[in-house]
């Protein structure tokens, strides 16, 4: 017997599965959040040329990133459980915590593709530190990285699928929950991988879209 498809169930359920779609933009928007916050700090302090913040940063980095992220989230799903934490907050920290090592080594690979003399002009010109660091140096890095930084935010977002082993209302969790109910695997899986494959497409255009500009180069006559 042939398979019959029945799309159906997947439009009578549309609002389960448009609930855990806001769910996982939410999700992820929290972990690129938290993981931007985190690697600009790690991973300034890895760009620096002090040793003991080098040292702080290579130990973060290697310690996080070596850990499989469904244990983060089971981790920071039970840690945080005396302080009766949604488990949303506990999946958006887990996320965040570990994309963060990644995000901190393309932050730090972004400022030292800068060249030294945009930081020693700026000193001459009397800027300080952090406002060369916000105004010369980030804007630089981050247009050198802006590929990656997508590309780490296309992974954050099917990441976010692990959240549903602690019962975040996602995407995936909402799929599980419409099988059960309607048996018809094929079609739920089908709908959410389309929709995962535009919300990765649309993020990673968006990040690309947002990067900073270009700074034209002097015209020589």
């Amino acid at each position: 017997m042939g398979y019959h498809f029945d799309w159906a169930p997947i439009w009578q359920h549309r609002d389960q599965i448009a609930s855990g779609l806001l769910v996982t933009i939410a999700l992820s928007i929290a972990g690129l959040l938290g993981a931007l916050l985190i690697g600009l700090v790690v991973g300034t302090a890895g760009a620096s040329r002090r040793r003991p913040a080098r040292v702080a940063a290579v130990l973060y980095v290697e310690g996080v990133r070596n850990v499989p992220l469904l244990l983060h989230i089971y981790l920071w799903f039970l840690g945080f459980s005396a302080l009766q934490l949604p488990a949303f907050l506990c999946a958006a920290f887990g996320l965040s915590i570990y994309s963060g090592a990644y995000a901190a080594e393309l932050i730090r690979t972004g400022l030292a593709s800068v060249p030294a003399q945009q930081s020693e002009a700026a000193s001459a010109l009397g800027l300080k530190r952090w406002t060369t660091l916000r105004f010369v140096i980030y804007p630089q890095a981050l247009r050198a990285i802006a590929p990656s930084l997508a590309s780490l935010a296309s992974q954050l977002i099917k990441d976010s699928s692990l959240a549903s082993v602690v019962a975040v209302g996602e995407l995936a969790y909402e799929a599980g929950a419409v099988d059960a109910d309607t048996f018809r695997t094929f079609e739920v899986y089908a709908t959410i991988t389309l929709l995962y494959l535009l919300l990765v497409t649309v993020s990673s255009h968006l990040i690309l879209r947002l990067a900073p500009p270009a700074t034209p180069g002097r015209r020589h006559g």
